[in-house]
């Protein structure tokens, strides 16, 4: 969006200022400093404790976390391994970041397994920094994507011990000011435009795109074959509708939500319980189905990142495989992705 200049050639001018974590991005967005911002959900839950008027119009789902340990460590391939402390002969130490999606997703595993902390593990805060070196004194760290390749394939310093996503099916939101939706619609809608434009742009150009990112100052010190595998993996592979804000499909994403923050409520890392009232007043999906119809493409009727045959049931982990990166390369348009012809790098598809 920010290279293309696609807001701009809309009328609109716009400014990109990176951060790191959803902390530091709310930080400024809550007090109006950034007007959009990306978070994943404990992110867009601090934005609803504050009552901020805000509008979700895209997510980015189902990326890819897991848990690892040390490549000699005797735990073989599950958190239930951590029960009675029997491999280890000890509780096992577990480096996650307090409050982050990770966490959430351990609680969840804790919930499954029925561990109990002192006895079978104990948590040690961890910063995300420190948790890819993989330090002595840790048996399991807790990270997402790109940083589980980054350990388990580039600095091989650790090894996939769990999928996170066994436990924890994560969502992360694009979301703007309430005030802006209120007073200028048009320009809420000019960003979902934006927002599949520059996807799009990335499809037709992927080489071009990449080498963009890859230059980018968040990119520094990454090797150009990790950034080459992360934008396959989470931006050319999966079907441009993934993006899509379901309010509930098969438990996305109203449902799921509830389910995993009541979570950290009972482990009172939240402070209240949350409501479906709570969520409906900040997703928008009609933003992304406008831009949906302009082009042609139909409103997914399920998640295009869930296996059509997913055996499982959401808010009941451990779940069967599912997510952009099991899901692999996806044919865009496939059947049913289509309510008019769409033409795209010079070729026209018609509905199937």
């Amino acid at each position: 969006m920010r290279q293309q200049k696609l807001m701009e050639l809309r009328g609109i001018e716009a400014e990109y200022s990176p951060f790191v974590a959803a902390s530091l991005m709310n930080e400024v967005y809550m007090p109006g400093r950034v007007q959009v911002a990306q978070a994943g959900s404990l992110g867009l839950l601090q934005v609803i404790d504050k009552k901020i008027p805000t509008a979700a119009i895209a997510c980015y789902p189902t990326q890819r976390q897991a848990f690892l340990c040390h490549k000699d460590s005797p735990l073989k391939n599950s958190i239930s391994e951590l029960k009675g402390a029997k491999v280890l002969g000890r509780p096992a130490v577990v480096g996650i970041t307090i409050g982050s999606t990770t966490h959430l997703a351990f609680l969840i595993a804790v919930k499954v397994y029925g561990l109990e902390e002192g006895k079978d593990y104990v948590i040690k805060n961890t910063a995300p920094a420190d948790i890819l070196m993989m330090p002595q004194g840790i048996d399991i760290v807790g990270i997402w994507e790109p940083n589980v390749m980054l350990m388990d394939e580039f600095l091989k310093n650790a090894r996939i011990f769990d999928l996170i996503n066994n436990y924890e099916i994560f969502n992360g939101y694009s979301y703007m000011r309430g005030e802006i939706e209120e007073n200028a619609p048009d320009v809420v809608q000019a960003y979902a435009d934006s927002f599949m434009e520059a996807q799009l742009i990335a499809r037709y150009k992927p080489k071009e795109a990449i080498s963009d990112f890859a230059a980018d100052p968040s990119q520094r010190g990454r090797d150009i074959k990790l950034i080459e595998r992360d934008v396959q993996i989470h931006v050319l592979n999966p079907k441009p509708t993934r993006n899509y804000v379901f309010e509930d499909t098969g438990g996305l994403w109203i449902p799921l939500e509830l389910y995993q923050s009541g979570i950290m409520t009972d482990a009172g890392v939240l402070k209240r319980r949350y409501t479906e009232a709570d969520f409906k007043a900040v997703l928008r999906p009609k933003y992304l189905a406008e831009t949906f119809n302009q082009l042609g493409w139909a409103v997914p009727k399920k998640a295009p990142f869930m296996p059509s045959n997913w055996a499982g049931k959401v808010g009941q982990p451990p779940y069967p495989p599912y997510g952009v990166m099991e899901m692999g390369k996806q044919n865009f348009p496939g059947p049913g992705d289509l309510i008019r012809p769409w033409t795209f790098a010079g070729k026209t598809f018609k509905p199937s």
